[in-house]
């Protein structure tokens, strides 16, 4: 385990690159449009199809290679995939950089949701190295590092665009992307694979607090410790009854957020008629819920290191379901701010507890290709959740999208419980050899 100097530094480079990566992905996003005019792709209904194309791949990519990127990282080393995952981000951006065609440029976002990927390589970093009572708190600042870059990304990548236009903001996130890869890959410690540490796991025990796995977690990876596949640790999720309920929420959670995400605007058209104030309201109101991601990663992180995470997954997610129910009581924007507000404040403790679950229930063999497994089906609620909202506004209207969303993530709030198992009186300590 690293000293505690290290590991603060340690943290302190993944909070700067999450924080790049989120703010290079949002900064570009809202501008695709306007880089596909340049590109000359044609009409407008061409335009838009391959802004549409451009936007969903890094999600597609992503979902499809994290798994195998967790795999090489649990044979080889978590530090450089980290490092790598910034490299990968950044050779992305200064090829869509000097793209010349809309397909190219669709082929570049591919790309980077491909060889990208920072989020799962930092919280497997996390899981390895850092104090099991910190854990928690690890996973909040880093998700605090993406509500950060969430908030600024598209502010600062408005003022480059409007400046100097958007190749160069590519080139500019480009290029700290990839002097923040190599600051980690100098300053970064803790290169060990899990051959290494097996022989330390054997003569040590972490601590033991609230989160101990239970019997059954612990005899099933008893039983299949060398089964580290892709596959297996698919199955493993998906058999295991806590991880499965945590990893369906947050697929349910995310289908909520993006279905919602996508009817926003809309939604503010029919409260604020006039077009001008209705994009600044809308602006000002998405400002506001990372606003509440900012406040509350970090105080939910530290809470997941006092108690259960599945106690305050259940917690978190009633109360946003709540703010989406909310959003349909005609009390007017000041209104609405508070309930974004509190929505992201709520909704910082979701994704955050699931990954610190899953860290916490794998052993050091599997736990890279494990994160990346439950990143791969989360991303199945981003995927699919702009389609079902559209859908639902387009049957029962808009406001129907936030209440059929709020009761959907209620329900899955309340699902959330940890079963009866009988756990043993003395921690089980198993020999990995």
């Amino acid at each position: 385990m690293m000293s505690q100097m290290a590991w603060k530094q340690s943290v302190r480079i993944l909070w700067g690159g999450r924080f790049l990566s989120s703010a290079g992905l949002t900064g570009i996003s809202p501008f695709i449009p306007y880089y596909m005019e340049h590109l000359n792709a044609g009409m407008p209904e061409e335009v838009l199809m391959w802004t549409g194309l451009s936007v969903s791949a890094p999600a597609l990519s992503y979902a499809l290679l994290t798994p195998f990127w967790g795999k090489i990282g649990d044979r080889w080393s978590r530090k450089w995939m980290v490092v790598r995952a910034l490299v990968g981000l950044a050779l992305s951006m200064f090829l869509m950089g000097v793209a010349q065609t809309p397909f190219q440029f669709f082929l570049f976002r591919l790309c980077q949701g491909a060889f990208g990927g920072i989020s799962d390589a930092s919280s497997a970093f996390v899981g390895t190295h850092a104090p099991d009572q910190k854990q928690g708190s690890a996973l909040g600042q880093l998700e605090r590092a993406s509500a950060a870059g969430l908030l600024v990304g598209p502010l600062l990548g408005s003022i480059c665009v409007n400046t100097w236009g958007s190749r160069p903001l590519l080139f500019i996130t480009a290029s700290l992307t990839l002097s923040f890869a190599v600051l980690a890959a100098i300053v970064l410690t803790g290169v060990t694979t899990h051959r290494t540490r097996t022989a330390k796991n054997n003569t040590q025990v972490s601590p033991v607090k609230q989160h101990q796995p239970s019997a059954a977690l612990l005899n099933d990876h008893g039983k299949n410790r060398n089964k580290s596949g892709i596959i297996h640790a698919f199955v493993s999720l998906i058999t295991h009854p806590i991880a499965r309920r945590l990893v369906i929420a947050g697929i349910i959670f995310k289908l909520a957020d993006f279905a919602t995400f996508t009817m926003f605007t809309p939604f503010i058209r029919e409260i604020v008629p006039s077009s001008g104030a209705a994009a600044l309201t809308v602006g000002v109101l998405l400002a506001m819920s990372s606003v509440g991601e900012l406040v509350g990663a970090s105080w939910w992180g530290k809470r997941n290191d006092r108690y259960l995470p599945e106690r305050n997954l259940r917690l978190a997610g009633l109360l946003c379901g709540l703010c989406l129910l909310a959003h349909t009581l005609p009390l007017g924007v000041v209104w609405l701010l508070v309930v974004r507000f509190l929505q992201g404040f709520f909704y910082s403790a979701l994704l955050q507890t699931v990954m610190l679950n899953v860290l916490k229930s794998s052993t050091d063999q599997d736990r890279g290709v494990r994160i990346g497994a439950t990143n791969s089906m989360l991303m199945a609620g981003q995927i699919a959740g702009p389609s079902i909202g559209v859908l639902i506004g387009g049957i029962w209207g808009i406001p129907a999208v936030f209440l059929v969303m709020g009761t959907v993530m209620l329900a899955a709030s309340l699902a959330v419980r940890r079963p009866a198992v009988h756990e043993p009186k003395a921690p089980v300590q198993l020999p990995l050899q």
